[in-house]
């Protein structure tokens, strides 16, 4: 029962803030501004949150939406791979996928689309577009493979299980709305059927609700509070975007989707003391043991009346902590619950977490969490996949065009 895994799944890794929805409200006119990466504070998240408003978000600009701009409640991504690895039809591919996106995004249908009236209610949909490394070397790309996509490593606790693994190409949708995100999915992957075929679909949600009062974060399907600290300000810009590179890559990023499903049944047996030590926050406030709020900074150094360390060596938020600012990741964690396999559930997180570089963030803090950290035993890693979303497009470009072109 005791199975291996892990990831930063907790608001204890170097991540940083989810981010904030636009303060202004969508006109007749036309969308809201884009909001900038660098927007503002964890509180009028969750405030925003809460009231489901129904924002436009632009799809052209620098970098592509669905990264810092504000979580979605519902969260789905596919993974495709082309039929034919050629340069015309990946070419193809990204001309339909943003221009259905660049509309559907501001609730108009796609072309073509059959069920138009589904397209009226955009409000915080957002479509994200990936690279796996599999497309440049079948497109014959193995050139422009950037630094910041190299080939993940195997992790002693990964226990893969098929089909989750890395696609050529993955989609990323976000909504509000169930039914925007399914007439969304449908048109996008209906579109592209004759070029691609679906590997996997995963779908994921969040919690309208804060974990706190005040708390950008929500509660994970075992009852902990999940995306406590994240970057915000200048740090998100600096942890996220990819700064160099030809105009495809520049204000780009790197997405790591791991799939992690939950012990459920071991883990309820541990009474509350316990799961809060293996964590090293409270349950409750989501607060760190020794400290009073969820935002207060872990006390690393702070021990008992025997001397012992408040914080355990081995707990989750000690081991995935980043030691520094090159070593956060902007962490977006969704549930999804499957319901039951071989008569245990499965249940668990879509951990999205996306960074300038895995190189000096994402994979020395796994290698950290594979060695010591004591939630391996209650959850294990059973899907990954990385991808480099390039940067935004330009009205009139499509996605990658630099690259592919």
């Amino acid at each position: 029962m005791l199975a291996a895994g892990g990831a930063a799944i907790l608001g204890a890794a170097g991540g940083y803030a989810l981010g904030q929805r636009p303060d202004a409200t969508p006109t007749a006119s036309g969308p809201t501004p884009a909001p900038t990466a660098s927007a503002s504070t964890a509180a009028s998240i969750s405030a925003v949150s809460a009231t489901h408003a129904p924002t436009v978000l632009p799809f052209f600009g620098v970098h592509q939406s669905g990264v810092t701009t504000p979580p979605a409640l519902l969260q789905a991504f596919i993974g495709l791979d082309l039929r034919e690895p050629s340069r015309d039809a990946a070419i193809a591919v990204m001309r339909l996928v943003t221009d259905d996106a660049a509309r559907l995004t501001q609730g108009e249908p796609a072309l073509g689309d059959t069920q138009p009236e589904l397209a009226a209610s955009a409000g915080m949909l957002t479509v994200t577009v990936g690279l796996g490394r599999s497309l440049f070397q079948r497109l014959g790309l193995d050139r422009e493979i950037p630094a910041q996509l190299p080939v993940m490593p195997d992790f002693s606790t990964d226990r893969f299980e098929r089909p989750w693994s890395e696609t050529d190409l993955v989609l990323q949708v976000g909504a509000d709305d169930p039914v925007t995100l399914a007439h969304t999915v449908r048109m996008l992957t209906k579109d592209v059927s004759a070029l691609t075929r679906t590997r996997w679909t995963q779908q994921g949600f969040r919690s309208p609700t804060p974990a706190t009062p005040g708390s950008g974060a929500t509660r994970n399907l075992m009852g902990q509070v999940d995306g406590t600290v994240n970057p915000a300000g200048e740090d998100l810009d600096s942890t996220v975007w990819i700064a160099d590179g030809p105009d495809w890559l520049a204000g780009g990023t790197v997405l790591v989707l791991r799939r992690i499903r939950m012990l459920m049944e071991p883990w309820d047996l541990l009474d509350r003391a316990v799961q809060e030590t293996v964590i090293g926050r409270r349950l409750d406030t989501g607060a760190p043991i020794g400290a009073a709020h969820e935002a207060d900074p872990v006390p690393f150094d702070a021990v008992d009346d025997l001397g012992l360390p408040v914080i355990a060596a081995d707990a989750h938020i000690r081991v995935a902590h980043a030691p520094s600012k090159d070593a956060m990741i902007l962490r977006r964690p969704f549930n999804y619950d499957d319901r039951t396999r071989d008569g245990e559930s499965d249940m668990g997180l879509l951990f999205a977490a996306y960074m300038r570089d895995p190189r000096t963030s994402f994979i020395p803090m796994q290698e950290r969490i594979a060695a010591s950290d004591a939630f391996n035993r209650w959850n294990t890693t059973v899907g990954s996949a990385t991808y480099l979303i390039p940067a935004g497009a330009r009205e009139g470009r499509f996605i990658a065009e630099g690259l592919l072109t």
